[in-house]
């Protein structure tokens, strides 16, 4: 488990203050991201990206208190 630093974050929005924990769970590795304002939308975002560059899709994207995507 690890946190993604924020030099590795696209939006700029992930820069400022406030927001969720998001954890997008890997096998074998969980990645957590600070400071995301629209939950949702970045799951949604995690998934296209993996379906466009054709690599494995996460087994769950959660935050502390909800479940935003589940591999079936």
């Amino acid at each position: 488990m690890y946190k993604v630093k924020d030099e590795f974050r696209k939006n700029e929005l992930s820069l400022e203050p406030g927001g969720e924990e998001v954890r997008v769970v890997y096998s074998g590795e969980t990645r957590i991201y600070d400071k995301v304002k629209y939950p949702n939308a970045f799951a949604n975002g995690v998934i296209r990206r993996c379906q466009k560059e054709g690599s494995p899709l996460p087994l769950k994207i959660e935050t502390k208190n909800k479940i935003l995507w589940e591999r079936s």
